[in-house]
Order: C-alpha cells, then sequence, then structure tokens
C-alpha cells in the first residue's frame, strides 16, 4: 500500500507509524497562523467588568447579570478621593507651613486641618517646643572615633593651637523665618536647618577663640566664652532672619591638641618659673621700698626734733649764755661719766695713789680703754 494513500487501510488516513494525516508528499499539513486578540472582544469585555446587577433597558438578564456603573459616578468616586488628600492632623507643639502653588500661604497650629490637594497646595510640618542640639569636635577621653578629629581645633589669640568640643542647643522661633528664609546647603542629612545653626556658631565659636589666650580658655574664661559665643551666634541668625533662637552653648572640653602637648607643658612651666621670678623681685622690692620710706621718716621726725631742740635751745642761750653754757657742760659731763668707772683722789691724803689699771681695762672693756 502507498504511503500517501489517506482512504483506506486501518490507518485512518495516517502516515505509516499514525502519525496524523500525511501531505501527498509525506507532510503534515501547516496550522494557519494565530492573529492578534479581537479589539472589539476587548471592549466587550471592558464594558462587561463595570456591569451590576438591576433592571434597565437591553432586555432580560439573569441572576447574574449586571447594569453599566455611569462615567460620571466614577469621577465623582475618584474626585471625592483626591479632595480626601487635602485631609492631614498637626500633633501638639506642632506647626504646619501651607505653601500654595509653591508660594507660602499660612500656618496652622495643632489639630485636624485640611487644605488643597496636591499639587494645588502642600503641607510642612515642623516640631517648634522641641530642644534641638548639635555637636562640634571631639571627645578625645571617649573611646569612639571621630569623623573628622580636625573639627575642633581652632587657633587662640596667643597663636597657640586648641581643640575645642562643645554643644549647642537652640529651638525654633519663628517657623516661616526657619523654613523659608535659611537653606541647608552642606548637609541634607541633618535634621532641617542644622547645617546652617551649626555653622554661625562654629564660627562664632572660632572668632571669640581667636580673641583669647590659651592658658585663659583651658582655666579662667570659659563660662565668658560661652556667654559671648551665644551672643554672637544669634546675633548673625537674627540678622538672616533664620527664626533660631540659641537656648545654650555649652564648652565640654578645651585642651591642647596630644601632638603639642610637650612643647605646651614646657612653655608653660616656663612661664610659671617667670611668674614666681616677678613675685618673688615685687615682694623684695616692696620689702626695700617699705624699709626705705619708714628710714625716711623716721629720719625725718629725728631731724626735725633735733632742729627743733637746737633751737630752743639757742632761745635759752641767748637770754642767758653763761647759764646755758654750764647746764650743757655739767649735762654733757653727766652723760660720759654714768657709763664709766668714777674713782675719787684725796689729794691732801698725801698718799701715793695706786690704780689697778689692768682690772679696770678687763672689767670696762674697750670703753675704758678708748678713754684711757
Amino acid at each position: 500500500m502507498p504511503w500517501n494513500d489517506q482512504s483506506s487501510g486501518s490507518g485512518g488516513g495516517q502516515g505509516p507509524w499514525g502519525s496524523g494525516p500525511r501531505r501527498p508528499w509525506g507532510q503534515p499539513p501547516r496550522t494557519p497562523p494565530q492573529q492578534g486578540p479581537d479589539l472589539e472582544e476587548l471592549m466587550r469585555q471592558w464594558r462587561e467588568r463595570f456591569r451590576f446587577g438591576g433592571g434597565g433597558g437591553g432586555g432580560s438578564r439573569g441572576p447574574g447579570a449586571r447594569g453599566p456603573i455611569s462615567l460620571p459616578l466614577i469621577g465623582a468616586i475618584l474626585f471625592m478621593g483626591w479632595l480626601l488628600t487635602g485631609v492631614y492632623f498637626v500633633n501638639e507643639g506642632e506647626r504646619a507651613v501651607i505653601t500654595r502653588l509653591g508660594r507660602y500661604d499660612r500656618v496652622t497650629g495643632p489639630g485636624a486641618h485640611w487644605h488643597l490637594p496636591a499639587p494645588l497646595e502642600a503641607r510642612q510640618k515642623y516640631n517648634v517646643t522641641a530642644q534641638r542640639s548639635d555637636e562640634i569636635g571631639c571627645d578625645r577621653s571617649a573611646r569612639t572615633t571621630c569623623a573628622d578629629p580636625e573639627e575642633g581645633l581652632m587657633l587662640t589669640g596667643d597663636r597657640n593651637i586648641v581643640d575645642i568640643h562643645f554643644r549647642v542647643y537652640y529651638n525654633i522661633a519663628d517657623v516661616v523665618d526657619f523654613a523659608f528664609n535659611v537653606r541647608d546647603p552642606v548637609d541634607d542629612s541633618r535634621q532641617e536647618n542644622q547645617g546652617a545653626v551649626r555653622q554661625v556658631v562654629e564660627s562664632a565659636m572660632r572668632e571669640v577663640i581667636g580673641r583669647r589666650q590659651l592658658e585663659a580658655i583651658i582655666t579662667t574664661d570659659r563660662a565668658a566664652v560661652e556667654q559671648e559665643v551665644l551672643q554672637l551666634a544669634q546675633q548673625v541668625l537674627n540678622d538672616y532672619q533664620a527664626g533660631v533662637r540659641i537656648i545654650q552653648v555649652q564648652l565640654l572640653t578645651a585642651t591642647v591638641p596630644p601632638d603639642v602637648i610637650a612643647a605646651f607643658n614646657d612653655v608653660l612651666n616656663a612661664n610659671q618659673d617667670a611668674e614666681t621670678a616677678v613675685n618673688n623681685a615685687n615682694r623684695d622690692s616692696a620689702r626695700i621700698v617699705n624699709e626705705a620710706q619708714a628710714y625716711r621718716e623716721q629720719t625725718i621726725r629725728e631731724a626735725t626734733g633735733e632742729a627743733q631742740r637746737f633751737s630752743s635751745v639757742y632761745a635759752e642761750y641767748r637770754q642767758a649764755p653763761q647759764v646755758t653754757r654750764d647746764r650743757i657742760y655739767l649735762e654733757t659731763m653727766e652723760r660720759v661719766y654714768q657709763r664709766g668707772d668714777l674713782i675719787v683722789l684725796d689729794q691732801r691724803a698725801g698718799a701715793v695713789p695706786y690704780l689697778p689699771l689692768e682690772g679696770m681695762v678687763r672689767r670696762g672693756g674697750p670703753a675704758v680703754q678708748g678713754r684711757n
């Protein structure tokens, strides 16, 4: 039997192995190409999805038949949903800044509010009561790693280097100024305008440190530095109309960098030695000056007393010269004789006097020798 015989045999018009009908040359018939989806069928299926049960034209419907939803109703639902996107809530302590087409329009307080949906109006909420903080510099005593170890290095008024670590506390004073007048171009990851406040406070700290001596900054002027930085930074922020109020500037540490601490200690010790020497010299100078002043006052008083006594004696002498000379002579001899030994010689006795001069010299000492 020929292989291309399609009319007889048990094969039912198939090939020799029963693989289906064969063409005269032994090939199966070709399948017609598939066509794309029918557009009208797609539109019909889409309309069926928006049908719901109920009466109305179009003939009778079975139990599952649906009527068409009107397009105005769909538009109304979408419009209501769009309007509801403008509902928002503001928490206690917050303020919401509303902008209309990108321009400031109003500020709303705590509670439920509504604004025109986007893109007509937009909102941005700010916490105006929270205390914000920012820290500048590194804590060298902590074991944490500093992101920028050189951030706190500042130049002092005496051309030394000090490592400053401080913290600033602030809050929002005017939410409109805070939202629109200051932009933070440094670090978008920071909260709102924190970068601008950081730059202003750091600049104020560098200016204040540059006007003071290193030793005073480390020891005695910490409170004065904090107050001066607060006032200077607040003045700059007010000039910028930043809407920020500085609450406190806290100077945490002020130390000498480890690289120059040895040289600083040498300079500090030399300054202490110089100060000690100056203090000692001032003390000795003050003592000598006091002694000289006391001697001067004493000499002046003694000279004044002697002059007055001489003047009084001279006045008496002019009244009775002989009597005055005798009195002065007797007073002088009295002062001389009262300090020595007195020997009385009686010339009428006729005896040869014996004077033990050696014993008198040993008993009287150098004063007797001088008189002899």
